[in-house]
């Protein structure tokens, strides 16, 4: 029996050679089907990455209000059109002009004050036909850890099958906000915050 079974043992080397083929197929197997697989959709990576969202009115609103909030042209770009659109060139031609010290404020404390992402809170939707929409009501959320909440009105309109905001206006602030904003430990009259569009 022993003999047998001696008799019928495979050669080390072509055993060796048969593992081998064998994990190379299995490598060039999952390569193959991770090239092929579709893009995972990107989540929120970070406090200050926005989400690019146009399906609906209120969802290319409020990722609108998310992008604007934290500066983020691109995204407010891609998610704009009309007033709104200039808007965002303006301000991105404004940041692209600070001084050294702005930017230092921008970078070290706006950056932080804007992480959050506000929450838009629809009061009243009006229907304008030819894929135009208006939407009324209040931004809400948090600024500097206190609760947040702003009266803001934006006019979307549908483009290639995706909503774009075409104006945004800011109204009335409708929390208490903080006597100061020396959260640096200077004077916030050294530099412009942000001026009457910050929501």
């Amino acid at each position: 029996m022993a003999a047998t079974r001696e008799g019928r043992r495979i050669p080390t080397p072509i055993v060796l050679a048969t593992t081998s083929a064998m994990v190379c197929i299995g490598v060039i197997a999952y390569w193959v089907a991770s090239a092929s697989a579709p893009e995972p959709t990107r989540e929120m990576r970070g406090p200050n990455d926005v989400i690019v969202d146009g399906t609906t009115p209120e969802q290319a609103a409020e990722s609108f209000l998310d992008a604007w909030r934290k500066r983020a042209h691109d995204a407010a770009r891609t998610l704009s059109t009309g007033a709104a659109r200039e808007a965002v060139e303006q301000r991105a031609a404004d940041d692209s002009h600070l001084s050294p010290d702005e930017r230092e404020i921008k970078e070290r404390v706006w950056d932080q004050m804007a992480t959050t992402r506000l929450a838009l809170r629809i009061a009243e939707s009006e229907d304008l036909g030819e894929d135009r929409v208006v939407l009324r009501g209040t931004a809400e959320g948090t600024f500097l850890e206190r609760p947040y909440a702003r009266e803001v009105q934006f006019e979307v309109t549908r483009i290639e099958g995706q909503w774009r905001v075409a104006q945004v206006g800011f109204g009335e602030i409708l929390s208490d906000m903080p006597d100061v904003l020396d959260v640096t430990g200077r004077d916030p009259s050294e530099f412009e915050m942000r001026g009457e569009d910050v929501p």
